[in-house]
């Protein structure tokens, strides 16, 4: 199956621009009323159930990644995309 590895980077941002990129994609831990409530916000990363592999890189499948570039777009980020191809046996 083919898939598709998204390397961003994120340099000269504020870390509030990186924060706020970070939600959106990886999710988040939202807690309201002092601690009395806890929600488990989801990333787009969840939602397309694609792979964290380190910092700043994504492995997804070629459908769900110009959804994943256009978010790093959003946020200016730089891309860089690869196609990884599977090995023939």
């Amino acid at each position: 199956m083919h898939k598709t590895l998204i390397c961003y980077t994120l340099r000269k941002k504020s870390q509030s621009a990186r924060t706020k990129l970070h939600r959106e994609l990886y999710g988040y831990k939202d807690i309201s009323n002092h601690g009395k409530y806890t929600y488990k916000r989801k990333g787009l990363i969840h939602k397309t159930k694609s792979k964290k592999i380190i910092d700043s890189v994504i492995l997804t499948t070629p459908k769900n990644a110009p959804q994943i570039i256009k978010t790093l777009k959003k946020h200016k980020a730089r891309t860089y995309t690869f196609n990884i191809l599977p090995e023939d046996k």
